[in-house]
């Protein structure tokens, strides 16, 4: 899955409302973004990588590349 779920987003946070969570996200530097209806969306790779989730080892930086 590409997003935390619902309830993995209160695991992570200890939080159930979502201005709650998003204090919680935001002292983690753990970016996000808000439905319209007001709930979060977190992606999963955002996470492993902040967090150091097995993920993180497994992406490689870009080489550098000259654009002419």
């Amino acid at each position: 899955m590409l997003t935390l779920s619902a309830a993995e987003l209160r695991d992570l946070t200890a939080k159930r409302r979502c201005d709650a969570q998003r204090r919680v996200l935001e002292s983690l530097g753990i970016q996000y973004a808000v439905r319209p209806d007001g709930s979060l969306v977190v992606l999963r790779t955002v996470v492993d990588l902040r967090l150091g989730g097995h993920h993180a080892a497994t992406i490689q930086p870009r080489e550098p590349e000259l654009h002419l």
